[in-house]
């Protein structure tokens, strides 16, 4: 009676995938999109110049870096690294007391 009760109480593969909120097929697909883009990006970057795609990614990286800096929105993973480099990099925090005047 239990063996019945287990194997009626299974979900199909067809039913989990039903089960997926639709938001996240949503992200799915932008997701895959964004990669396609992307490579195809590259390729077309590659095409004028070899060193246009890493001119490009250097400049994407660096534009993400300093708004993660500055905005203080970066991943909590990278909290360390960003703490590091917000000394040397202009951040949004409030100025110290040394720069008020008397």
């Amino acid at each position: 009676m239990h063996l019945v009760l287990a194997a009626a109480a299974k979900l199909t593969v067809w039913e989990k995938i039903k089960a997926v909120p639709f938001e996240t097929w949503c992200s799915v697909a932008i997701a895959i999109l964004v990669l396609i883009l992307l490579v195809r990006i590259w390729k077309n970057l590659r095409e004028f110049n070899e060193f246009a795609p890493w001119i490009a990614l250097f400049m994407v990286g660096g534009s993400v870096l300093l708004y993660w800096t500055y905005e203080r929105t970066e991943p909590k993973i990278l909290s360390p690294a960003i703490d590091f480099l917000a000394d040397y990099l202009p951040s949004r925090m409030p100025q110290k007391d040394a720069d008020s005047p008397h």
